[in-house]
């Protein structure tokens, strides 16, 4: 009894596709819940044990015995690539449920084979081991396993212990049936993975990738993206979501590998772009919001909840494609203070100090409005709470590398005659706006009722430019 209802409460938690049978179900579950630290109890993700998870669940869905019925190869027993395996299916035949769940159980797979990247199988205990813990040649000074672990492996007993994460990202890229946004999120997340691997080369090749998916989906049939430098054209209309988030991803990556020139004009034509989006219309909350800020009552309460356990919850419906224009509403505003909050960084690490400063406090400004808007949806305001975090952040940096500039600049000049009889130690202009600062950030923590702006008051910025 206690099982099924750990697998209902899981259910409505991590909703299933129903035309999966009920292990693919029960697997898709447990991944999902292992992924989630809040979730699974215990704070840790065990990657190993949800990789090899959503690896069970993938060859399942992946079986024509099983849940695979109907899934066809795109060419005749289908297409290898080396160093990646077998590319993707054609997916036409199954359900949007069905593809939505296979897709998540490839990401979720790519993310274990991230975080499992250069970590062992000892064949004879078949157990994961990270590679620093490794007896043999290739790792001459071993570390020492933790209290309590299994004893380290031996070299020659070992094996990788999952795939690269190129074989799940592939699989999705190459597939026929998934969606422009499917296709893209899988494109922008491989190309981080390469940023991360310092392979600047191979991830702006993948961002690329990412740009013409977005760029082949979009409404629009004059061009809107100049290919060779991913500026947004100035009359391009109609740019779609999907392209703003490929071109702002591109960029990023510039930003990232200290390619300040080419990073800023896109980040300013993305810019330009989101203010030239159509107004959105004059509508008050989704429903969705609409019903968790309705006013409710304790028995209102009880009645939903013995609801939901008799009636089980219907999956999810499709989100948007993301190839059609977001309307320029109070959500898309926290994406705009987003980008501008980019602007700023990029500007202020090409030693445009003060335009980087500005640009800076004006997404600051933009975002903490947004967030306090009552018009802003639940995806708004997380994305409002992430500029805000970063602006904050990064506003706090500049400052002060400014006022330590200033104070040793102070402290290597003698004052001047004028000077004499005044207090020379008095703050100059970048020592109090730190004050200022810790004043917004302050307020904001009110407002927020959030723990993680202590990052912020470190100083700690995010990780584009201040990381």
């Amino acid at each position: 009894m206690a099982f099924g209802i750990q697998n209902e409460r899981l259910e409505r938690q991590f909703p299933t596709p129903r035309d999966w049978t009920w292990i693919s179900r029960m697997n898709y579950r447990n991944a999902k819940s292992q992924e989630d630290p809040e979730a699974n109890g215990t704070g840790l993700i065990d990657w190993a044990s949800t990789g090899n998870m959503y690896r069970l669940l993938i060859r399942r869905l992946e079986d024509p015995a099983k849940d695979g019925y109907g899934l066809s190869e795109q060419d005749d027993g289908g297409i290898y690539v080396a160093g990646v395996g077998k590319t993707g299916a054609d997916l036409e035949n199954k359900s949007y449920a069905w593809k939505q769940g296979y897709y998540e159980a490839l990401m979720g797979a790519a993310r274990a084979a991230e975080h499992l990247d250069g970590w062992v199988k000892d064949e004879t205990r078949n157990t994961a081991f990270p590679p620093e813990v490794i007896i043999g040649p290739s790792n001459p000074t071993p570390k020492p396993v933790p209290p309590g672990a299994m004893s380290p492996p031996l070299e020659e007993n070992c094996s990788p212990a999952f795939e690269a994460p190129e074989t799940y990202y592939m699989k999705i890229l190459t597939a026929r049936g998934f969606t422009t946004k499917h296709k893209l999120h899988a494109a922008l997340a491989y190309a981080d993975w390469l940023d991360f691997k310092r392979l600047p080369e191979s991830a702006e090749e993948m961002y690329r990738w990412g740009l013409d998916i977005a760029t082949s989906a979009a409404p629009s049939k004059s061009p809107l993206v100049d290919h060779s430098t991913g500026v947004i054209r100035a009359d391009a209309i109609n740019v779609s979501s999907n392209l703003l988030q490929a071109t702002t991803s591109l960029a990023i990556h510039y930003a990232r590998n200290l390619n300040i020139s080419s990073a800023l004009p896109i980040l300013l034509s993305v810019l330009r772009a989101r203010r030239s989006l159509p107004p959105a219309p004059p509508s008050a909350l989704t429903s969705e919001d609409a019903e968790d800020d309705a006013p409710s009552s304790y028995l209102s309460n009880i009645l939903s909840l013995l609801r939901s356990f008799m009636i089980a919850p219907s999956y999810p419906p499709p989100p948007p494609s993301g190839d059609e224009p977001p309307f320029r509403s109070s959500s898309e505003l926290c994406e705009e203070a987003g980008v501008m909050a980019y602007i700023g960084e990029v500007l202020f690490a090409s030693a445009s100090y003060n335009e980087g400063l500005s640009w800076t406090r004006e997404a600051v400004d933009l975002a903490e409005e947004r967030f306090a808007d009552v018009n802003t949806d639940k995806a708004g305001r997380i994305r409002c709470q992430e500029c805000l975090d970063v602006g904050l952040g990064n506003w706090k940096s500049m400052v002060v590398k400014l006022a330590n500039n200033e104070r040793k600049e102070r402290q290597g000049r003698k004052p001047g005659w004028l000077e004499r009889g005044t207090q020379h130690s008095s703050e100059g202009r970048w020592m109090q706006e730190e004050k200022v600062i810790d004043d917004r950030i302050k307020r904001a923590r009110e407002l927020l009722n959030a723990k993680r702006f202590a990052n912020s008051r470190d100083g700690k910025g995010s990780t584009l430019l201040f990381g």
